[in-house]
């Protein structure tokens, strides 16, 4: 006789019994939640046996489950629903990634070096669509038609938003540095081969979000992943030049007004009650002045336009890397410029990086990533 969920009743292990019941009960409660900070490769059959288990009683309907990044997707946002939709396909499951805004320079450059194909583009769902989101967590950042839509799986790599844990079915989150590395452990853990085109997609979002590893936010499961996947694909002694590539696109803002590269990577948040844009750009310390007027010159019709009450970017400091030669990194980071426009945006930036530098500038020596400093406005605002 066979249980229902797949368990024999006469062999089952009081291990797989006990990890059977919890399964159960998290179940019964609506959701599904898995947080982590290390993983322990011992729990991997475990866990894969008790995600097969959810993802067969999730209610996936007779449609298309989309899969998706946030608004203004970046490399880790595009690949990791790429990758993702593909393990849900591998599966059994009908699942197909999209896009809600096109990718931005740097994400186009790699898709197109790795010779995978992008999501196409969908702006909006119907109501009662089932979706699983990827790389986000806030209903700003979602697709058109989101809050009317089935949540089925929430993968994801920041703090909590206000697409809240509670009634989605299954919920991941890891505070590491990139939601591919999530991605490449759950492949793993369900024991799915990870072929060459996977391997490039996940690498893409890993080199993206990680900058090759050197941001704060990578943790030690990104560095087991980068070298698998490197490894895989043959590329130990090229991977340092692709990152300078992926830089070089990313910081090429040619052609763009000053506008769009203050929205090239761009994330919506409603917090406290306000809405707030935040933007992530890099500059050269020595042209870094300029730059900064700028966009605070961009700011104004950039807020108006899009409805927020607050405007904030950070803008990554960089300065030539004295092991360039070793390394092929041109650029290391040193220190965060925040730059701020709106009713109340000073006294928030302020009590974050301390007194401005000048009106709209703060800056701190730290190098810090968005997901660092939105939770210390939501600190500020809730």
């Amino acid at each position: 006789m066979q249980h229902r969920f797949g368990y024999t009743s006469i062999n089952m292990t009081m291990k797989k019994y006990r990890l059977w019941v919890l399964t159960t009960l998290l179940m019964a409660c609506g959701t599904l939640v898995f947080t982590a900070c290390s993983k322990d490769d011992s729990s991997a059959p475990e866990q894969g046996a008790a995600f097969r288990t959810m993802l067969s009683s999730l209610d996936w309907g007779t449609d298309t489950t989309y899969v998706y990044g946030h608004k203004t997707p970046d490399a880790d946002a595009a690949c990791s629903s790429l990758g993702y939709a593909k393990l849900m396909r591998l599966l059994g499951y009908n699942c197909k990634a999209k896009v809600s805004s096109p990718t931005n320079r740097e994400t186009a450059y790699i898709a197109g070096l790795f010779g995978f194909a992008l999501p196409e583009l969908k702006k909006s769902v119907v109501p009662q669509t089932r979706l699983i989101l990827t790389d986000h967590t806030d209903y700003a950042q979602c697709v058109d038609g989101a809050r009317e839509a089935k949540i089925l799986q929430k993968i994801d790599h920041h703090v909590e938003g206000d697409i809240q844990d509670s009634g989605i079915p299954y919920v991941r989150r890891e505070m590491i540095g990139s939601t591919c590395t999530i991605i490449y452990e759950m492949y793993k853990e369900l024991g799915v081969r990870i072929d060459d085109e996977t391997a490039k997609i996940l690498l893409a979002g890993l080199l993206s979000d990680t900058r090759n590893l050197t941001k704060t936010t990578a943790q030690h499961v990104d560095s087991v992943a980068w070298q698998e996947l490197v490894s895989q694909l043959h590329l130990e002694n090229t991977v340092a030049e692709i990152n300078r590539q992926m830089e070089e696109a990313a910081m090429n803002y040619d052609g763009m007004s000053d506008g769009e590269i203050l929205l090239s990577d761009y994330k919506d948040y409603e917090i406290g009650g306000k809405a707030i844009g935040f933007g992530s750009l890099t500059c050269k310390a020595s042209e870094m002045e300029g730059f900064i007027t700028r966009m605070l010159a961009a700011m104004p019709q950039v807020l108006s336009e899009s409805g927020r009450d607050m405007l904030f970017a950070k803008i990554d400091n960089l300065v030539p890397n004295p092991d360039a030669g070793s390394t092929g990194i041109p650029f290391v980071q040193d220190g965060t410029y925040f730059i701020y426009f709106g009713e109340g945006t000073q006294a928030v930036a302020e009590a974050i990086f301390g007194p401005s530098l000048r009106e709209g500038v703060t800056y701190t020596q730290e190098n810090l990533s968005r997901k660092q400093i939105v939770p210390k406005i939501m600190e500020i605002l809730q």
